[in-house]
């Protein structure tokens, strides 16, 4: 039987020779294929303020604040700084949110006579004070002036004005009291219910925008009552804040006609617009720009699921007995929310920023007349979306003008007003469009500060995501456009250029250019696991040989080495 013949021994050379290859290998491998595959794997992340961005998340970066200046013109009155000085201790009193607060001054007509303004805590001449409020916004100017004979204090505010006029009672005794306390009181009561609404939009929004809201976020204003009036603001607020659309710097708005039959084949939206939307949307150019088209669809209907139903006159409403009876078509309220054709109506714009719809549905002949049940002006407001107005004309009419069409447009001009989050309170325009820009200012700073704070927690959470310098660089800008708005907030300037929306507006672009760069959203959904089912096929040839090569030459070395100690 023959034995199996061993290998040859193993050469000092040859050992010497084989450990010097494993040596290379692994050197290759750990001094340049390691650094190598380092730098090409590798994710960048640019630096970012992260302290700085959490600060401004949960609030404690910046106290907002709304100094509201109104101008007081007192020409009559004997001693207007005293009373000015109890109206504001008045109004401070009862402020329970001190960021939104009324500053009352003298109108520069006094300090030209020699007066002084009462909010002026420090002596400064005319001429300074006027520098240091310059910029300012006047919100609204009070005018007093003795009442008629006989009168008690009220106060007029026109629809296209800023100034209150206040007429107080001729019985007024500015050396008495109880007359100074009654009038002092009358005016802080008129100037918080002008701007009660206001401020608790701005309440709402700030406090929405921090983790922890103070207890006191909804101030109680004059419509409050004792029990529980806090609650039914807060649902009000509520309501309102679905129905506003988000801020955006341009809005489109479509005016469509969907008629039931052939007619009318013609409007005069157009002129219609020019004349009676135009002066309103001029007048919103400060906050938000807007781009206009219209359209036309005959044969149109309403939802299938939308059944208007017969509703019959009376005799006692006709008059007469003997009358034919008559009545009209009514459409339910439950009904409304789904009146919107989404299937057949052409609504969809291609635009980048938000639509608005404007719409006037005209009837069928078969179901004419019809209206809203319990609408007085057969319209309605579809919250972030738009508004409806049902149109009866005439028979058979076949176009219509600008008289026709103006009970629309100025429907439309209040549900635009609605939409965009201007108040309901006080009548005068102006006052509510400065209100709508405070409004959207403390909108864009909150949200600005959420999406820092959103882009920290990703930074966070996701250590292998990558920042590109572009995020760095967005988010700078983002931070000083906060802190530029901070400023302009305490200043009281809130509209025009360099003002408080507008570094509000940039704070808001840039913090969504960071969040949604989209090289940085694209690994978000590239997790570990991925990465080890790339290397492993990769990995696994090269590396299993390399370790077991390194293990039998380590194994070799320390067996000779405990041969030699033997010896």
């Amino acid at each position: 039987m023959s034995k199996t013949k061993s290998p040859p021994p193993d050469t000092p050379e040859n050992a010497r020779t084989r450990s010097l290859v494993v040596l290379s290998f692994w050197s290759v491998v750990l001094l340049l294929g390691l650094p190598l595959w380092w730098f090409t794997t590798s994710i960048y992340r640019a630096p970012l303020p992260l302290k700085e961005m959490q600060s401004w998340s949960n609030g404690r970066a910046c106290r907002a604040e709304f100094p509201l200046l109104v101008d007081v013109e007192a020409p009559l009155l004997p001693d207007p700084e005293h009373l000015l000085k109890t109206v504001q201790h008045a109004l401070d009193d009862a402020n329970d949110f001190s960021a939104h607060h009324l500053r009352l001054r003298l109108a520069r007509s006094h300090y030209q006579s020699g007066g002084h303004g009462t909010s002026q805590k420090s002596t400064s001449s005319p001429s300074e004070t006027q520098d240091q409020t310059e910029e300012e916004s006047v919100a609204a100017i009070l005018r007093l002036t003795p009442g008629a004979s006989g009168s008690t204090h009220s106060y007029q505010l026109s629809n296209s004005s800023r100034i209150i006029d206040l007429y107080y009672s001729p019985s007024y005794n500015p050396s008495s009291s109880a007359s100074s306390t009654s009038l002092a009181l009358f005016i802080s009561k008129t100037l918080m219910e002008i701007f009660v609404e206001e401020q608790q939009m701005i309440s709402h929004l700030l406090s929405s925008g921090t983790p922890t809201p103070p207890p006191s976020s909804v101030p109680p204003g004059p419509s409050n009552s004792s029990n529980g009036s806090n609650k039914i603001n807060t649902a009000e607020i509520q309501r309102k804040m679905s129905r506003i659309m988000r801020y955006s710097p341009t809005y489109h708005l479509t005016f469509s006609m969907f008629t039931g039959a052939a007619t009318p084949a013609s409007w005069e939206i157009e002129q219609s617009i020019e004349e009676y939307l135009q002066p309103l949307l001029d007048a919103l150019s400060g906050i938000s720009n807007f781009t206009v088209d219209s359209q036309i669809q005959f044969y149109a209907s309403p939802s299938p699921n939308v059944v208007p139903f017969w509703e019959a006159d009376t005799p006692e409403n006709l008059g007469d007995p003997n009358q034919l009876s008559t009545g009209k078509w009514v459409l339910k309220k439950e009904d409304l929310s789904s009146f919107i054709n989404s299937a057949e109506w052409p609504l969809v714009s291609i635009t980048s920023y938000p639509t608005i719809n404007f719409i006037i549905y005209i009837p069928s002949p078969s179901q004419t007349p019809l209206s809203i049940s319990g609408s007085a002006t057969n319209a309605f407001l579809l919250p972030q979306w738009g508004g409806v107005m049902v149109l009866n004309p005439p028979n058979q009419i076949n176009h219509l003008t600008k008289a026709d069409l103006k009970g629309a447009m100025d429907i439309f001009a209040a549900q635009l007003l609605s939409l965009l989050g201007a108040p309901s309170h006080p009548p005068s325009l102006p006052i509510r469009l400065d209100s709508l820009a405070r409004q959207r200012s403390a909108e864009l700073l909150t949200s600005a500060s959420s999406t820092l704070g959103s882009l920290y927690r990703l930074t966070k959470a996701l250590p292998s995501i990558s920042i590109p310098t572009s995020v760095s660089t967005s988010v700078a800008a983002t931070l000083q456009s906060l802190h530029n708005a901070c400023r302009e907030l305490k200043r009281g300037h809130f509209g025009g250029p360099n003002s408080a929306l507008e570094e509000g507006r940039n704070a808001a672009a840039e913090a969504e250019k960071a969040f949604f760069e989209k090289s940085m959203v694209g690994q978000v959904y590239f997790p570990e696991e991925h990465k080890v089912a790339v290397y492993l096929p990769l990995m696994g040839p090269v590396g299993v040989p390399l370790l077991m090569s390194a293990v039998k030459e380590v194994a070799r070395v320390v067996a000779e080495w405990k041969a030699r100690r033997r010896a």
